[in-house]
This record gives C-alpha cells, structure tokens and sequence, in this order.
C-alpha cells in the first residue's frame, strides 16, 4: 500500500498526509489507439469528483497496437479536447496526467530495505524514498532481449507488493517504528520511443506532463482496490490495439503483461469479410454489439435474426446477416481469448478465480464467453465492468457511461493519489531534457537520455603506428585524448553530480588523442655520417637506410605498415659497399667464367687493405678521420678441377656380391670440354673461359656381361651338367639385368 494513507471502504479508500488542496484539480488524458477521453477532476473527502469529460476518436488510424504513428494526427486530436475542456472549465490547462499501454512492456521486481541503529518511525517521506529505490533496484535487475540497453527504457509505473517491518508482512509502514523496514514493488517499463511519442504530442498543444503511469496501473487502482486483492483476479484492459493484463493475489499485485491483439483484429476481420473501410468496419462492429446487447441479456444469440446496414468501398449498400457476422468473427474473437488466456495462465500459473474486463475493447462481441471458455471458468466469473460500477464517483457522469471510462478515472485517480512517476527537466547544450523523480538523476543520466554516446564523454587514445625495424617490429602510440568537458550553471561537473530542476548544464564533447607518428630517427639506433679518405681521396658517407625498398634518411616521416631496413656503415667492407666500390673490387680480384650456360665468377685473390698504414681484413672497423688504401695483390693461378667437382660428375658405380664375394664396377669418367676441346681438368683457368661437363653415365650390366667381367668359367665341373642362376633369390638367365647391390648365385648340379 502507498505511503500516507490507510483502508478504509471502497475505491477511493486511501486518505493522504499532505496532499492537494480542495482547490486542485487534475486533468487527465487516455490517449488510446481508438480514441482520447480526456477529464478534468477534483479529489474530494468522499472521493473523486468528475467536473468536465470530453471524447473523440482519431479520423484516421494515427495509432497502431497502442503506439503513436502520427504525432501531428494525435496532436490534434488532443489539441481539440485540450480546447473543448478549458472552454468548459474556463481556465488554461498546463499540466495533464497520462498513462502509456503495455506496448513491449518489461517488468522487474525490485527489493530495499534500510537498515536503522535505532528506533525510529518511518514517515510518507522515508516510505516514498524507500520506494523509489526498490523501482531502480527494479530497473537494475530489468533484462532486455534484442540488444537493446537497459537505459532505453523508461520506468513508467510501480506497484509495491509488500511492505516488510522487521522481517514481517505489514499493511502499511507508514507511522510505524522499527529497525529494519523493506519493500517489495513490480516496476513496468516501456521503450523510450514510446514514451517521447507521448511527450512529443504534449508539447505540440503547450501541456507539461505532470505524471505518468502504466494504464492497467491505472485500471486496477480503481477496478480492484487493495481491499479486494486477497482475490486471485485478473483484470485485462481490452482496447484497440493492446490488451493489458494485471494480477492480484495475497492483498497484492503480482504482475503485468500485455497481448499485442485487441479490438481492432476483430474490425479489421469485418473489413476484410465484407470489403469495407476501416471506420465502416468500425461502426458495424458496434452496431453488432448493440444489436447483441439490446436483444438477448442472457447471452443466447442463437435466436437473434436481424441486420446491420453498411457502405462498402465499392459505395454498395449491404446488409449483414448478424448469425453471419458471428460465425465471420468466431475464430479471431477466439484467437484474442486464447492469447489472453494463455498470458493470464502463464503469469498466474492456473487459472484465476475471476476475469474483470475494461476498456472499450471488452464490448468485442463474444470475447467474455470466448475467454470463459479458454479459462475453462464459469461464464459469470468472466464479466465486463464500466465506470458505472465505480464507487466514490461524483459529479459530471451523464457523458461518461462504459468499460473505455475506466481507464481514464484511473488515470486521474493515480495521479492524486501520488501513485504514478513525475519528471524533472534540465537543459543539455540549451536542449530541454527529461529525467523520471525516481530521485534526483546525476549528469550522466542527463546526458545519456540527451543522446550522448559514452564515446564522446571519455576521450579515446590517437591510433598506434607500426613499423618493422631490420625485422623487428616497433609501436608508436598515441596521445591520450582529452576527456569532455562538463559545467552544471557555470561550474565544474561531473558524471555523478547530481543534478536539480532547471540545470543548466554545458557539455563539450571529448577530444580524440593523436595518432601515432614519427620519422625514421626515432626508430632506429643513432646513426652518424662517416668522413674519411680512400686512395687519396675524401668520402662523405650517410647513413644507409631504406624505407618500402627506397632510400630514405633519418628525418623522413614514418608510414604505418612500413618496412625500414638500415645499415651502420662501420667496417671497411660496408664502406666499400656503400660506395659502390666492393663489387668493383670483387671483379678485379676475381675470374668470371661460363660452367654449362651459367655465368659465375671465382675470386682468385685477395685485395690488399691498409688502414691507417696499417694491413687489415675488410672487416676492420672504421671510424671518421680514417685513411683507407686498397691494393691489388698477387692474383694466383686456378685450374678446372679446383671449380669443377670431377668426381661428382662421373657416372654410379655399381656393386654386386656374386657368391659371396663382392664386385664394384666403376661408372663412366665425366667428359670435361675448355672452349669447345677436350680437357683433362688440370688447365689454367681464364677469365672468359667457356666450360661443358657432361656426368658420366652409371655403370649398367646384364648377367652375361657381369660374368664375363668376373672371368666366369662356363664350362662345367666333372659329374656336373647343368648351371643354376639366382638373382636376388629369383631364377635368372644370361639376358636379366643386374641392379647396384645385386646378391647373384652360381652353382653347377
């Protein structure tokens, strides 16, 4: 039960610490997927009085399933009873209490409790904070299905399940002294893009939203009262396009739910039997439901004979057969029960004990016997309640007569009794945004519902820079970036400040560091100019380096990816290189020859290198100031067989075990030609030379060659007639060949 107020009788049974004066009022509005009721109330001692009531329904179908499609349809709309109301009231009306249908509703539970050193009594206030927190604990623990984030939803209502002293269920804590208190509620949640359609259309026709709530909170506040929830009921708000389901049980709310279906599949099916306009099909389903109420009370419409007259598009009258109609409407009326149904049983867990029915959607014919059906109840536990059977109710009722009245009372009713969610506003960059009084938001709850992207709140890191050194690889990170800057009325803030009504807060987003960068300095290890002199004369040497395969120096801007290579020039050789002499002296001091069609070359001697008049290797290290001299030395003489590996060349040799003991033949000699003649291997080698080497070819026999290499006697021993040949254990003849490793075995018999 909410704070500040206790039981007493019927549904305006709570009586408020501090509440309105009598001079308030309230003006409420139920923009629905059909229509928009709007009412203006004051609460009295003896309830809730009904001063103005106006009505009317969308021209076209600005709203589907409960959401708006058409902001400046239903603006409209809205503006027109807005005008009609404050012409009946004589007063501008500023501030409207709305409540949002279950379209994609979540539900949470959420839990607190406090915990004090000392007894204490707990007033409307620490209830109401109480409250407050258990609905964000809600909103914490809400799971979202799809990717979207939990902060794109909006709480839009609460019921408390139990309040909690000192481990025990009570009725109410307010006035109550305990130690430890704690609170049980069911939060309702709704995409934001729901609920700023709403705000939205406010703002169109100049009204503030002054509080907002769920609509079956709102129906269940006035159609079953606290008194009445030890009941296992269920009510379910039958509009257009949504039917929104509350439970109770134990003397509380258990759950919400919403079935995307209502009123409308069933107009929407008389517009497709009968090929009519959606208004048309509209007023038909009405006139059936008057033609049902005002005939048989008992239900039984098997007897009924009349009909209703319509235009369809084509402009042709028709009259419908009312038992055609039934029989058309049969199976969607039943599809709608059973959607019902299986939600009340699926939050419910077995059927309730009753179905109470509101909303202008619960006159969908058939629907109360249809879900009794489904439910497998009575038809009398299934029953269809309008504003008539409210109590507490005075005032300008004449005009508000049915189950679409409901809602609307609730709406109001919720909103006195303090039981629904304000807002606050602040300014983000001079736009106006909207914050939910659950307590007071911080700046980053500010800036998330103002759009804000988290990235632009934390300044991210320039880009890194890659490069590959001799092989190695090396990073280049970036700056960091700058975070954003924020301001609450001029002064420093941040995330967690905690913001009031009408903030001005400034936001200048963050700053992205810089990337990686950088020249080839400073990736490699410090490399000097070299100056010295070679054979007399001055060399100025750089440092060698390359970057992608092209020459680059030392203050050339890096590239990510790119690949540098670099090389000290610290020994003679490497100077030599580098300046283009090495190879030079390579040649001079080597033969080039051609060896069956390729080119090469062979050093044949070695220079002679003084450094600093001093004899060295080409390795020696040098440094600048150095005097380098290079001499040709004494080039000594080569001959083929000193390039040409002979022996590689000549042909397999072949190896055969004939009766135990073993035979190697020699493979063929390679042939060796020096330009063109007939060489042995032991010339002189001459720059230019042209030289073939054929390989010889591998020894090859047959058995009747190996035995005459052998000296094999053919003629037979004394006594003996006939020679047996085995090769490798086989039978054999003169003509079978002998392979490398041969086993051969000769025996007379």
């Amino acid at each position: 039960m909410p704070p500040g107020r206790k039981r007493t009788s019927g549904i305006f049974a709570y009586q408020e610490d501090c509440i309105m004066s009598n001079n308030d009022y309230i003006f409420a509005l139920d923009i629905g997927t059909r229509s928009v009721v709007g009412i203006i109330a004051q609460e009295k001692e003896e309830g809730l009085e009904i001063l103005h009531t106006a009505m009317e329904e969308h021209r076209h179908r600005a709203m589907l399933d409960g959401q708006i499609h058409d902001v400046v349809q239903v603006s409209n709309v809205v503006r027109r009873i807005k005008q009609k109301l404050e012409s009946r009231f004589n007063q501008p009306l500023k501030e409207v209490a709305v409540a949002a249908a279950g379209r994609a509703l979540k539900i949470a539970r959420g839990r607190v409790s406090r915990q004090s050193p000392s007894l204490q009594e707990y007033s409307s206030e620490d209830v109401f904070a109480l409250e407050l927190a258990a609905v964000q604990n809600a909103q914490k623990a809400l799971k979202i299905d799809g990717g979207d984030a939990v902060k794109d939803y909006h709480c839009v209502g609460y019921s408390v399940v139990n309040y909690y002293l000192e481990g025990q269920t009570i009725g109410n804590l307010v006035g109550q002294r305990g130690l430890n208190a704690e609170i049980e509620v069911i939060g309702t949640f709704l995409p934001r893009v729901v609920v700023d359609s709403l705000f939205s259309v406010l703002q169109r026709v100049d009204l503030e939203m002054k509080s907002l709530t769920l609509e079956p909170i709102a129906a269940i506040n006035v159609v079953i009262p606290p008194n009445m929830r030890q009941l296992n009921l269920a009510l379910v708000d039958v509009g257009a396009g949504t039917s929104d389901i509350a439970m109770t049980s134990g003397g509380t709310v258990t759950a919400y739910a919403m079935v995307p279906i209502a009123g409308d599949e069933m107009t929407e099916q008389i517009c497709q039997k009968y090929l009519l306009e959606f208004g048309e099909g509209e007023r038909a389903k009405r006139a059936l439901h008057a033609v049902l109420t005002g005939h048989d009370k008992t239900g039984n419409v098997s007897t009924i004979n009349e009909t209703i007259q319509i235009c369809d598009v084509l402009g042709f009258e028709q009259e419908l057969d009312v038992q055609d109609m039934l029989t058309s409407l049969g199976p969607t009326v039943e599809h709608l029960a059973c959607q019902i149904a299986d939600k009340i049983i699926d939050l419910n867990g077995k059927t309730p004990q009753a179905v109470i029915l509101v909303g202008g959607g619960s006159l969908t014919p058939l629907l109360p016997a249809k879900l009794a059906e489904a439910l497998g109840l009575p038809c009398e536990r299934v029953g269809v309640r309008g504003r008539e059977s409210l109590r507490d109710l005075s005032g300008n009722l004449e005009d508000m007569k049915g189950p679409e009245f409901v809602t609307p009372v609730g709406i109001a009713f919720t909103s006195v009794k303090h039981q629904t969610l304000g807002f606050y506003e602040v300014t983000v960059n001079e736009e106006p945004v909207r914050l939910f009084n659950m307590q007071l938001g911080t700046i980053g709850d500010a800036l998330v519902a103002a759009g804000v992207s988290l990235r632009q709140i934390h300044g991210l890191p320039g880009l890194a820079m890659t490069v590959e050194v001799n092989g190695q690889v090396k990073i280049l990170r970036g700056t960091l970036g700058e975070p954003a800057k924020i301001t609450v009325n001029g002064n420093e803030g941040r995330l967690d400040s905690p913001v009031n009504p009408g903030d001005e807060i400034r936001f200048e987003g963050s700053k992205r560091g810089a990337d990686g960068s950088g020249c080839i300095g400073d990736v490699v290890p410090e490399l000097t100019a070299l100056d010295v002199e070679i054979n007399g004369q001055p060399v100025h040497m750089d440092p060698q380096i390359t970057m992608n395969s092209k020459v680059a120096a030392l203050d050339t801007p890096l590239q990510d990816g790119a690949r540098i290579r670099f090389q000290p020039v610290d020994t003679i050789a490497h100077l030599l290189d580098a300046i283009g002499n090495l190879e030079a002296l390579k040649e001079e001091h080597s033969v080039r020859y051609v060896l069956n069609g390729v080119e090469k070359m062979v050093p044949v001697s070695t220079p002679e290198v003084l450094l600093n008049d001093s004899h060295v290797k080409l390795t020696e290290p040098v440094k600048s100031g150095d005097r380098i001299s290079v001499r040709s030395s004494r080039i000594t003489g080569l001959v083929l067989k000193d390039i040409v590996d002979l022996p590689k060349w000549e042909g397999k040799p072949l190896q055969v075990l004939v009766n135990d003991k073993t035979w190697t033949f020699p493979g063929q000699s390679a042939a060796v030609y020096l330009n063109g003649q007939p060489a042995t291997g032991n010339e002189m080698l001459n720059d230019g030379d042209n030289i073939v080497v054929k390989a010889g070819r591998s020894a090859d026999l047959i058995l009747s060659e190996l035995l005459l290499h052998i000296g094999f006697d053919p003629a037979p021993p004394a006594g003996k007639t006939k020679l047996d040949i085995y090769v490798n254990g086989f039978l054999g003849d003169f003509a079978t060949p002998i392979a490398d490793q041969a086993r051969v075995e000769l025996s007379w018999r």
